[in-house]
């Protein structure tokens, strides 16, 4: 039974595979003519423009899922193929752009990463702008996999549950923005936005639909050249409709201070934001030196928590200019609120090395570790992922991406898991200009 199961796999492949390569190669010969006709474009900031891209290749993982107890490893053989629409006149730009992958999964995960078409996404932005102000509107449209690894880990946030279910998350809104007085000492922005998060075919009560709606204001007060004062005010309803505390209302105010010097600058920042489990006060003082080679930033504060207790946080990073890339490192202490609007006490280092080994290859490596304590017991853990890189350009058209990935993760529920994935992929893309 497992010989069976193991050819039918393989068959699977196979055929996925061939249509892969067939795709591509449809693809890429119609895509090819396009690119035939504009070797000889110069390129223009104005005019429309037509991208294409064709990213195809395979990805091996050892426990994908990140369960404690590892259910085997995963192989996905997959295309995806990626566009933008541009239209552009010196005063205002349209901008469409999507993408849309093909899919063959054998492995652990091949009952929660259904195969076929995935993850479509479509976004749509149109910005307007005159001498004295300037208009954005960005409407966006994204399915994906409950289990798919861009859903685990949220750096943004420090959110980084595993869901462990099938289905599809579809998360889609708005942003506009309105920015008066460009030019003049005093501006104004104006800003509203639009979140929502649907989950279709999943089993997890936990996996509920959202709602979040935003307005702000942000002030700008040029004080001198060298002297700039900046007041932003936002308000923000979260609501989940499957958490019985209904609607989660958040205002906040922050000022910020900022004076350039002949060497960096300096930045003095005060925040207040008001949830629904109390009010957070932040205070904080910062410094950026620059040099010819480095670029060091820290700032050191006090935040007050919803629980009324102070703790000290701060950032230092670190920029060093290479002959041919760039050594980063940053360490970050901070107190926020998570997606659900829970306050966190969140910890993060990254550090990053970019190169060019030669003309056509260039070489990255990077860590990121992630540590959260919540305000509430049981939602605590740490998330961390060590990557290596390399890319080739094989011809003007045609690039090689070859990459490794380590990922942890370390959940006080759940315990500690991890994954180790290998990813070669093949990318041409083709850019016409009318």
């Amino acid at each position: 039974m497992h010989a069976a199961r193991r050819q039918a796999a393989w068959r699977a492949l196979s055929l996925c595979a061939r249509l892969s390569a067939r795709l591509s190669a449809c693809l890429c010969a119609c895509l090819g003519v396009a690119g035939m006709a504009s070797a000889q474009a110069v390129p223009d900031d104005d005019g429309p423009l037509l991208r294409f891209g064709l990213t195809t290749g395979v990805t091996a993982s050892s426990n994908r899922g990140l369960d404690t107890d590892s259910l085997g490893s995963t192989t996905e053989l997959t295309s995806q193929l990626d566009f933008l629409m541009r239209f552009a006149t010196p005063i205002q730009a349209l901008e469409l752009s999507g993408d849309l992958g093909l899919r063959s999964v054998s492995g652990a995960e091949a009952g929660s990463l259904p195969s076929g078409l995935y993850e479509p996404a479509l976004t749509l932005g149109y910005d307007r702008q005159s001498r004295d102000a300037r208009l954005d509107v960005d409407l966006f449209l994204r399915e994906r996999d409950v289990s798919s690894s861009e859903l685990q880990f949220d750096p943004d946030a420090a959110d980084f549950d595993l869901l462990e279910d099938t289905g599809t998350q579809r998360r889609f809104g708005a942003d506009v923005a309105l920015e008066l007085r460009r030019r003049a000492p005093f501006g104004i922005t104006l800003s509203a936005g639009y979140t929502g998060l649907r989950y279709s075919d999943t089993d997890d009560p936990d996996l509920t639909d959202q709602d979040r709606f935003r307005v702000g204001a942000r002030f700008r007060f040029d004080l001198n050249p060298a002297t700039q004062a900046t007041l932003n005010a936002r308000f923000s309803t979260f609501e989940d409709f499957g958490d019985t505390e209904g609607r989660r209302d958040t205002f906040s105010l922050d000022g910020s201070l900022r004076r350039s010097m002949t060497n960096g600058s300096a930045t003095l920042r005060a925040n207040a934001t008001d949830t629904e489990d109390g009010t957070r006060y932040t205070l904080s003082a910062g410094r950026t030196l620059e040099t010819e080679l480095w670029e060091v930033t820290g700032v050191l504060g006090l935040t007050r928590g919803v629980d009324g207790n102070v703790d000290p946080t701060g950032e230092l990073g670190l920029t060093r200019a290479l002959p041919n890339g760039e050594l980063t490192a940053s360490l970050a202490r901070t107190v926020r609120s998570n997606t659900d609007d829970e306050e966190q006490e969140v910890t993060t280092l990254r550090l990053g090395y970019a190169t060019q080994l030669t003309p056509l290859t260039a070489f990255n490596a990077s860590y990121a570790f992630t540590d959260r304590d919540a305000a509430d017991d049981g939602d605590d853990g740490s998330f961390s992922v060590l990557s290596v890189g390399v890319q080739h350009s094989l011809t003007r058209d045609w690039s090689l991406n070859v990459g490794l990935q380590h990922r942890i993760n370390d959940d006080a529920t759940s315990g500690k898991a991890s994954d180790s994935q290998l990813s070669i992929t093949v990318r041409r893309s083709l850019l016409v200009r009318r």
